[in-house]
């Protein structure tokens, strides 16, 4: 399977959901609103990086927040496991991905 990618999850709670998975094991379960919030996010920092230092988000239905460092090479998602790179085609390519799902 190749990452990052997403795909439509189902919770009871919360009903369509979208899944963003960076690797097997590293994931975020957002709502569709928060996807296309991060959707919007991802586009503008992969225009112009320079403008954003970190990307955070809370999500309702995870237990794992996102927060990332914006950085020339790309998109840095800090995890407890550490640090999980993005490189600019990733965050475009799950711009699109967040947008359309």
């Amino acid at each position: 399977m190749n990452y990052p990618l997403v795909k439509r999850v189902s919770r009871r709670m919360f009903g369509d959901m979208l899944r963003m998975m960076l690797s097997e094991k590293l994931f975020f379960d957002l709502t569709l609103e928060e996807g296309r919030a991060l959707s919007r996010v991802f586009t503008a920092i992969a225009y112009d990086w320079r403008r954003n230092d970190i990307v955070y988000l809370s999500p309702v239905g995870g237990d794992e927040e996102f927060s990332a460092a914006v950085r020339q090479d790309g998109v840095h998602v800090e995890t407890a496991d550490g640090v999980h790179h993005l490189s600019w085609e990733d965050v475009t390519e799950l711009a699109e991905r967040l947008a359309v799902e």
